[in-house]
């Protein structure tokens, strides 16, 4: 108690010196107290300018200039951004660290700092001399070793690894470490008696076999690949970092059926949580669909995921996208719509019936759904674009049309025919992703103009949409189509159908838009060529579309006439 109350004391006495003796040093204590007082409150601009006051009435108070120097590093501003001032950041932290080599923690901090900014020499600096002066801190040995690494002396980092390891012994992560250095270096057999001693020190870790073997595989003895990871499943038969090991390796090696079964194993494994599992499953789903179009095989598998998580709203999610790439968007709807009953206020899972809704043709289901969605959330600017695409879709124009004017309100934008907009002030004023969410919209305004029968508010909302992108595909690919359409502008149209390919590459429908531009001017062969390449395209994305069958048969009449 009497040290308590000598304590408060203290405090008490130090703060009415403060205050008695308000000179420029006490002053810069004060605030620097108050600066730690409201960063502890994460209240950091705030601790920021007391910070600032603290180092500006006394510069050569080392610990305001300090943690001054290190929040300014990360103020974003281009002033304080520039080398010169980032340097100046740093100098600033440099003076306590020289003051205070014994301070381990603004050591390391600091060290970290320079080797962001590519002062890699003062990092080595500051770590061998605190490292001499506190040796139990044998952490430091790892930074600095990584300062060396970084600095490109890969022998002293070997060295500085090395001396860590007599302190603390070996570790996987340090072989590691030592092995990258050696490889970087093209020191082959160094780098295999690296991992044989460590595999030798810990012969019963089977992590030290894996990292074995992705060495092995780095240098291309595949039939050691194999040797070590077949070692470490015997040491741990139901680890599942082990099970991906081996999965990988027959992915490489070509053995799918070897392949199947270790991401079978996986998927059983209690080491993987339910992520890590969706996660496994959906790089294999990808890769075995991009690849080899297997479904079967892709099926099994999904399977073994849906029966130990039967009512879990992510397997579902993931279910359905699953069901959508293989084209079965009629399992995709069932499936979304039960995570849907689960979660009904999770706008994604609307999103995407919308989405496999609109895919399907389904569009007055679409609209359903927008109402039902509207029951449970407020809609996202994204939810109502799908709303609106299927309002257009079974012609309800003005439902459509209303949406989309909304969406454009919402970002500062009026109709163009009641009322005069500066686009030029509004569009310096949008980052790149609303860039594109606003030319969408235009291009959304155009289509449904031109289906509703007014092509020439179509091809104005289409300037308006390439005024904010000038490289958006679809615009290009839409507007130029439908100009050949009413048969005006034709040479535009060439041009802008050219770019939508150079954009997107191998698309039937930009492809098909080109050749019936082509088709258009006269140049019947060109066209014929750029519309089988577009049907030949189409065949093998199972892209199936009545206009490409049209336009051909039209085109080789022209050419055979």
């Amino acid at each position: 108690m009497v040290r308590r109350r000598y304590l408060v004391f203290w405090v008490i006495t130090t703060l009415v010196a403060l205050i008695a003796y308000p000179n420029e040093r006490n002053k810069a204590r004060y605030y620097f107290m108050q600066g730690s007082l409201e960063a502890a409150n994460k209240n950091m601009e705030s601790a920021y300018e007391y910070f600032k006051k603290a180092y500006e009435l006394d510069p050569d108070y080392k610990d305001a200039s300090f943690t001054y120097g290190n929040q300014r590093l990360f103020v974003r501003t281009d002033t304080l951004q520039s080398e010169a001032e980032l340097l100046r950041s740093l100098k600033m932290m440099q003076d306590y660290v020289d003051e205070n080599p014994k301070d381990v923690y603004a050591t390391q901090l600091y060290g970290y700092l320079t080797t962001a900014l590519d002062t890699l020499e003062e990092s080595i600096r500051v770590y061998e001399r605190t490292y001499e002066l506190m040796p139990a801190e044998t952490q430091l040995l790892g930074v600095l070793a990584d300062s060396y690494m970084r600095n490109g002396h890969g022998r002293k980092a070997i060295e500085t690894l090395n001396r860590y390891e007599g302190i603390e012994g070996k570790s996987n992560e340090v072989s590691l470490k030592k092995i990258t250095i050696m490889m970087n270096e093209r020191d082959t057999v160094g780098a295999i008696e690296e991992i044989e001693t460590l595999v030798a020190t810990n012969p019963r870790d089977p992590y030290s076999r894996i990292l074995k073997g992705n060495l092995y595989e780095a240098i291309g003895r595949m039939d050691s690949v194999l040797q070590a990871y077949k070692e470490a499943e015997r040491l741990a038969p139901d680890n599942g970092a082990v099970k991906m090991s081996l999965a990988n390796y027959y992915r490489e090696t070509g053995d799918s059926v070897m392949l199947d079964n270790m991401i079978y194993e996986a998927l059983l494994s209690e080491e993987f949580e339910l992520q890590d599992k969706l996660g496994i499953l959906g790089d294999y789903l990808q890769k075995l669909l991009d690849e080899s179009g297997d479904k079967a095989r892709g099926d099994h598998l999904f399977s073994v995921l849906l029966e130990q998580y039967p009512h879990e709203p992510d397997v579902l999610d993931m279910s359905a996208r699953y069901s959508a790439a293989k084209g079965d968007f009629e399992g995709a709807m069932e499936t979304i719509g039960y995570a849907i009953d689960m979660d009904p206020t999770n706008e994604r899972y609307w999103m995407m019936l919308m989405s496999y809704d609109l895919t399907d043709r389904k569009y007055s289901e679409a609209v359903k759904n927008y109402e039902r969605a509207e029951e449970h959330l407020q809609p996202s600017p994204q939810l109502k674009n799908l709303y609106a695409m299927a309002a257009s879709m079974i012609d309800d124009y003005s439902e459509g049309e209303r949406i989309l004017q909304g969406l454009l309100r919402d970002e500062g934008l009026e109709n163009q025919s009641e009322q005069s907009i500066n686009l030029k002030e509004i569009r310096d004023k949008l980052d790149y992703d609303e860039l594109v969410w606003v030319s969408s919209l235009y291009c959304m305004l155009g289509d449904l103009y031109y289906k509703k029968g007014e092509p020439a508010k179509a091809f104005g909302e289409y300037e308006n949409s390439l005024y904010f992108l000038d490289d958006n595909a679809l615009t290009l690919n839409n507007y130029a189509y439908f100009l050949s359409e009413e048969g005006k502008h034709l040479e535009k149209a060439k041009m802008m159908s050219k770019r939508a390919l150079e954009l997107v590459e191998n698309n039937p429908t930009y492809l098909d838009t080109y050749a019936w531009i082509l088709y258009k001017l006269g140049n019947y062969q060109e066209a014929l060529d750029t519309m089988n390449k577009a049907l030949e395209i189409a065949e093998q994305q199972g892209d199936e579309n009545e206009e490409y069958e049209k336009h051909y048969k039209e085109i080789l009449n022209a050419v055979e006439h």
